[in-house]
């Protein structure tokens, strides 16, 4: 390897460690102090209120402690008892989340309303011949970006039936439980330490948005779980150079894609991890792993789009250009800083559902704002962080807010004292604090893990989720905001961030070990 490539990796391992310190020390700052929700059945503005330092404080400190112990339990016990541990715990968690994601859609009794009828709705008029939200002011018109999951739902109602949401949900918990075992796998590929893999298993059953996301017919759990799946893969190519991960990889970020366009992020993520890799090994098979993994996402989204023009006998609209989307996220709308607004569609029919018009009255509106900004630096500062944390800080993600959005009039008949009944009310408020808790422990986490664990000329490829959030926070500064994008970044956190915290463990463990050592020789005498 060359000086200058050497030289390449090391620059990329600090930039990634420096960039992801900042943004995490940021967030965990925040994070302590204070917290952000959106009230169930209100209107979709973020409430942002003071947090409780101490409680933050006294259960990261519990919960380092935890995983601290079992750090040092794996040399306590044989390798045949931590088998029969994580063994237990992974069906435990898997079973929870399962048991979970089942109740949750069954009780919840919750008709999807929005983008998620218009996915299933859609794929059940394709398959009944009506191709009328393919105009240019329809649905798929408007978002063609989502005629990839669209058909994929399609596919699913040829066996199940039209209008059969409900498969969706259980296709979702299916998806939740299979998030579980890739964290898992992803924990165990990188730290080698089964107790480290028990206890994110534990933490894994804490994480209540994923269950309460399961009746979200939509494509963020699905697109989550082909990212992990695409780094569980490299993980085992690293690790092998077995060639058949490698068709995992391209597979599962294909499936990424088609599934959610936003996972274009962790392609390119992927590529510069990937890239950095070819240069410093001269892996040829991995460069073309990467080319491909370029090319199908685009060959399979290009023949979707064609075979439905040759269905409908229609030509697919470009529809919105991205370049409104930022713009609206550029925008202050009654006080909540580049939330999603009424601003795309606007402007989108203002133009006569042209394309191009609309693309230019976008640019117009990002130059005039990025013009205010530079003029008004104080509300440009207080804006941009307003607009992250109101994403970033908000732990429960939108989950019970989305999941208790009905449609007029269909509204469920809670029963009182019952537990959805709870949750929908006097548990509300303690739900959010625990899941207040448990981000905070991720946060920190995060901060351990690019503090400790991308080292220079380290194992780039084992930083693919890092660099992917690293990237879906930059994206969050100027697209469209909302807590639910950033969903799929924080499922990503929890292999990531006990990684982080087992890399903490390896640093202190000289200095704990020699406290240990003066305990027992004091306890001796």
């Amino acid at each position: 390897m060359s000086k200058g490539i050497q030289k390449l990796a090391g620059v990329a391992d600090w930039v990634v460690a420096i960039v992801g310190s900042l943004i995490f020390i940021w967030l965990s700052w925040y994070a302590l102090r204070y917290t952000q929700y959106v009230e169930i059945g209100g209107a979709e503005i973020p409430v942002n209120t003071k947090d409780s330092m101490i409680a933050n404080i006294l259960f990261v400190v519990g919960a380092a402690a935890f995983l601290l112990g079992l750090f040092y339990l794996d040399k306590r016990i044989s390798i045949k008892m931590q088998n029969v541990i994580v063994k237990l715990l992974l069906a435990v968690a898997m079973i929870w989340t399962a048991v979970g994601g089942f109740w949750w859609i069954t009780v919840v009794k919750r008709q999807p309303e929005g983008d998620q009828a218009y996915i299933y709705g859609t794929a059940s008029m394709f398959i009944e011949g009506n191709y009328g939200n393919l105009v240019p002011g329809g649905y798929c018109g408007m978002y063609p970006y989502q005629l990839g999951l669209i058909f994929l739902v399609e596919l699913l109602f040829l066996i199940v039936g039209t209008y059969n949401y409900f498969a969706c949900q259980v296709i979702c918990v299916l998806l939740a439980v299979g998030i579980v075992y890739l964290g898992y796998r992803i924990v165990w590929q990188i730290t080698e330490h089964r107790m480290m893999t028990a206890g994110y298993l534990v933490f894994s059953m804490g994480c209540l948005p994923l269950i309460f996301y399961t009746g979200w017919v939509y494509g963020d759990l699905p697109s989550t779980f082909f990212i992990l799946l695409t780094a569980s893969c490299l993980l085992g190519y690293e690790r092998t150079g077995y060639v058949r991960y490698l068709v995992g990889v391209i597979g599962a970020i294909t499936m990424a894609i088609i599934t959610r366009q936003n996972s274009l992020i962790l392609l390119v993520a992927l590529c510069l991890a990937g890239g950095i890799y070819v240069l410093v090994k001269k892996d040829k098979k991995l460069l073309l792993a990467l080319l491909l993994s370029v090319i199908c996402p685009m060959l399979l989204n290009g023949a979707i789009l064609k075979m439905y023009e040759i269905r409908s006998g229609m030509e697919i609209a470009e529809g919105i250009p991205m370049y409104t989307h930022i713009a609206m996220g550029l925008q202050e709308n009654e006080g909540v800083y580049g939330w999603d607004s009424s601003y795309s569609k606007a402007v989108y029919y203002g133009a006569e559902c042209d394309s191009e018009v609309t693309a230019e009255i976008s640019k117009e509106d990002i130059g005039e704002r990025i013009k205010f900004f530079i003029e008004n630096p104080t509300y440009a500062g207080e804006f941009f962080k307003g607009k992250l944390l109101s994403q970033w800080n908000q732990p429960m993600y939108q989950a019970l807010y989305f999941s208790h959005k009905f449609w007029p009039g269909k509204e469920p008949e809670l029963v009182p004292g019952s537990l959805i009944e709870k949750i929908s009310g006097e548990y509300q408020v303690g739900i959010r604090a625990f899941c207040d808790r448990i981000q905070f422990v991720l946060y920190i986490g995060m901060l351990c893990y690019f503090l400790f664990g991308v080292r220079r000329n380290g194992a780039i490829l084992q930083h693919l989720l890092a660099i992917g959030m690293l990237g879906g926070f930059l994206f969050s500064i100027l697209y469209e905001a909302k807590a639910r994008y950033i969903l799929p970044y924080y499922l990503m956190m929890y292999p990531m961030a006990i990684a982080g915290y087992f890399f903490l463990f390896k640093r202190l463990k000289p200095w704990v070990d020699i406290g240990l050592t003066k305990m027992t020789k004091s306890k001796k005498a």
